[in-house]
């Protein structure tokens, strides 16, 4: 039983025109047979390109077709496209289709018709309050566990130093070595503290003048040894007489350190781990800016996790506690600048970061 509304499609034509709204009209086999001027601006195609072109070929979402074929009945449905396919994650948006079976006077063949509606900003909104207040939560959390657990593991690990000083004078050296593994894992389980704290609770970013491209070599160096034991060749290409930028050093290196250990792992058999930076006239007030460019040609990153990747506690690794990313970009933010990651499944990742020269309010160099 044919249940859409009868429709003069020729008749409609001009009614899609004056819509504000992004309209489709497909025929039974998904084809575009109208298409409004908001359609074609969403898409970015011209509307005579877009007749007749089939709604696989405008969304790259696999079960797009199998929803439209599906609905019986008018209904909304939230679905995550990309309107213009590429592997730049800025080219991701998420639509609001509303989908509403329609059939022509003329025709016994049914039509459907779909309204979108672009509601990216204001899902990433609502994502960016979620993981606010996670942050929150996550903040509770630590300053209860540093709390909890640092005053007793201080004790523990002054009562072994204490121990460990009276068995060498005491000449039971034999002994020295397993409270030396104990007093180092103390030593990482209030580093792991430290961190998390860190984290939910980062202190005042500590600004002062730095060579972008001396802290890239300092942390390549830190990881040289790591990547040639995974078979990882290092590839440096760094500008010349770069100017000095205004960072808080130590959470810098932090964020170097982390996204150079992501890409080794993302290259379990050995591959190429580039590194540039470059002067760019970035899009801020600040003007210039310096460019710093990571590339791996490692395992590769789905489309749909893209968009997820910098959220706090969320992993593509197994086991992993979902922090460093997030962490990664909290520091650029705070610095003004700009963290991006490209990637396609099987072909490697490029995460690109941008950092303004100057910052509004520096801080003195520590001594």
């Amino acid at each position: 039983m044919n249940t859409g509304r009868a429709v003069d499609i020729p008749a409609y034509e001009k009614l899609f025109e004056l819509l504000p709204q992004a309209v489709l009209l497909l025929d039974e086999r998904l084809q575009v047979r109208l298409v409004n001027k908001a359609a074609a601006g969403l898409f970015g195609v011209p509307r005579d390109q877009l007749t007749g072109t089939h709604i696989s070929a405008l969304a790259t979402h696999k079960d797009l077709p199998k929803l439209i074929l599906e609905f019986a009945e008018e209904r909304a449905k939230l679905i995550e496209i990309h309107p213009q396919p590429g592997p730049e994650p800025h080219s991701e948006r998420i639509l609001k289709i509303t989908i509403a079976p329609v059939r022509s006077e003329s025709s016994p063949e049914e039509f459907r018709l779909l309204v979108l509606e672009d509601v990216t900003q204001k899902v990433m909104l609502e994502e960016q309050l979620v993981q606010a207040e996670k942050l929150a939560g996550m903040g509770q959390l630590a300053a209860g566990i540093a709390h909890e657990l640092g005053n007793p593991l201080s004790g523990m690990s002054s009562n072994l130093q204490f121990l460990r000083a009276s068995l060498t004078s005491d000449g039971h050296a034999s002994l020295v070595e397993p409270l030396d593994a104990t007093l180092d894992n103390l030593e990482r389980m209030h580093a792991l503290l430290r961190d998390l704290a860190e984290f939910t609770g980062r202190r005042p970013a500590h600004y002062e003048p730095a060579d972008l491209d001396r802290l890239i070599r300092r942390s390549l160096a830190f990881i040289a040894k790591e990547a040639e034991k995974h078979g990882v060749e290092l590839a440096v290409s760094l500008a010349e007489a770069l100017p000095t930028c205004q960072l808080d050093v130590r959470a810098v290196t932090q964020v170097l350190l982390n996204l150079f250990k992501n890409a080794i792992e993302a290259m379990p058999q050995g591959g190429r781990l580039s590194v540039s930076t470059r002067l760019t006239q970035a899009a801020y007030e600040a003007g210039e800016a310096v460019l710093l460019e990571i590339q791996d040609t490692g395992l590769g990153i789905e489309q749909g996790e893209l968009r997820k990747v910098f959220r706090p506690l969320y992993s593509t690794k197994p086991g992993g506690a979902g922090l460093g990313l997030s962490f990664c970009r909290q520091v650029v933010e705070e610095h003004g600048g700009e963290i991006r990651m490209a990637s396609r499944k099987g072909h490697g990742t490029t995460v690109t970061l941008i950092f303004p020269l100057h910052q509004e309010a520096t801080q003195p160099a520590a001594l």
